[in-house]
């Protein structure tokens, strides 16, 4: 299978010296939820902000369907068809459901927006992906996975067809989590490409079909998720498993990146 995303050699490197990612190299296939693991400050926001251009890199390359492409700005990456769902939403709590949805690119009737029309839209939209919503109740006062799920149909109408979830099951609660990932799942199965952005090993081994590891900025390893047990990426994002209380060293997994 060939890829859709790769980013190459990604260097990020801060004006104090800091690096947040030391020649990075992901890919994403069509079709996959692949998920990204690492403990807090690994790397892997930073560098799925790259891609969705919230940070701009100090070097490396990011291909998309084959070509190499430059993504200044947020804007760009939606126009690429990248969209990103945040830890904290970025909703307007008294506007509703769809008028968060459509916001910025709002159906018109004459000078006016149509909210009619942004309820119809939005309503579709849910109906498509399994991502059940009300469109006419305000946010402020709808439950945190509906929320989250706004902020998901934020980025199909803006044509996304690569989603970054960024820790998205943080603030939800296991029924919300196990909605969440069957919406996932349909989301893949209509041609999406989801990287899924944890630290929760049980998910990545539930959800995902690969998973790359980061450690200090840099990758440890890639692999399918099928192949590799709990235990093995955990040593790979620590470089130990802690409660032996004796230090191991993490099997060397090769990038599974294919040429094929």
């Amino acid at each position: 299978m060939s890829e859709l995303l790769e980013m190459r050699g990604i260097l990020k490197r801060y004006p104090n010296g800091v690096v947040a990612n030391d020649h990075v190299d992901f890919d994403l296939r069509k079709g996959e939820i692949h998920a990204l693991v690492g403990e807090n400050g690994a790397g892997k926001s930073t560098l799925m902000k790259i891609l969705y251009g919230l940070e701009q890199p100090t070097g490396g390359e990011i291909w998309l369907n084959g070509q190499r492409v430059s993504i200044p700005s947020t804007h760009k990456a939606i126009e690429l068809g990248i969209g990103m769902v945040h830890q904290n939403f970025m909703l307007i709590p008294s506007f509703t459901v769809a008028q968060n949805v459509v916001l910025g690119s709002e159906p018109r009737r004459g000078q006016w927006v149509d909210n009619a029309a942004a309820v119809r839209i939005t309503e579709q939209l849910a109906a498509d992906y399994g991502l059940d919503v009300d469109p006419e109740a305000p946010v402020e006062a709808t439950p945190v996975g509906m929320r989250q799920r706004v902020e998901i149909l934020k980025t199909l109408y803006r044509g996304a067809d690569i989603l970054i979830l960024d820790e998205p099951t943080a603030v939800l609660t296991p029924q919300e989590t196990d909605d969440l990932f069957r919406a996932v799942q349909g989301l893949v199965d209509q041609g999406k490409s989801v990287v899924f952005i944890t630290h929760k090993l049980v998910e990545v081994k539930e959800i995902s079909d690969r998973v790359t590891v980061m450690r200090r900025g840099k990758v440890t390893g890639c692999v399918d998720t099928s192949t590799v047990t709990e235990d093995e990426i955990a040593r790979m994002m620590v470089g130990r498993i802690a409660a032996i209380g004796q230090s191991h060293a993490a099997p060397s997994w090769r990038t599974c990146r294919t040429d094929s």
